[in-house]
């Protein structure tokens, strides 16, 4: 399919257009087979994956996969960027705190902060 709303069927389905650009993309559901055929495709996906039981792993399955993924060799340009920044595993891995945070009105960016909090104060940092 090469039309021009391929880009904003999936929008479309998940009623995220504006109305303007929804009722164009309508328009053109009324003249092209192959489109109504995709959002058709499309709307049944949204449905039947709404109907899958939802997943939550434990925080043992979590930490598993989690110490696994670790133990894999990484490539030499992640490994530098990983002196730059915290891990994305370090939060993956304290995932229940993160959500307790989000609780009580923490951004994670606040965690970098308390994270370093002891570098800030070295530095004369309020």
């Amino acid at each position: 399919m090469s039309c021009t709303i391929e880009d904003e069927l999936t929008a479309y389905v998940d009623g995220e257009l504006s109305a303007v650009e929804a009722a164009r993309v309508r328009s053109h559901l009324t003249s092209c087979s192959d489109c109504r055929s995709t959002e058709s495709l499309l709307r049944r996906t949204v449905t039947q994956l709404a109907a899958l039981p939802s997943f939550e792993p434990s925080s043992a399955l979590r930490r598993r996969v989690l110490a696994q993924v670790e133990g894999l060799p990484r490539p030499w340009p992640e490994r530098m960027r990983s002196w730059l920044r915290p891990s994305e595993l370090a939060v993956a891995e304290n995932y229940e705190l993160l959500s307790d945070y989000e609780v009580v009105g923490l951004d994670p960016a606040d965690l970098d902060v308390v994270e370093h909090l002891d570098q800030l104060e070295k530095e004369g940092r309020p």
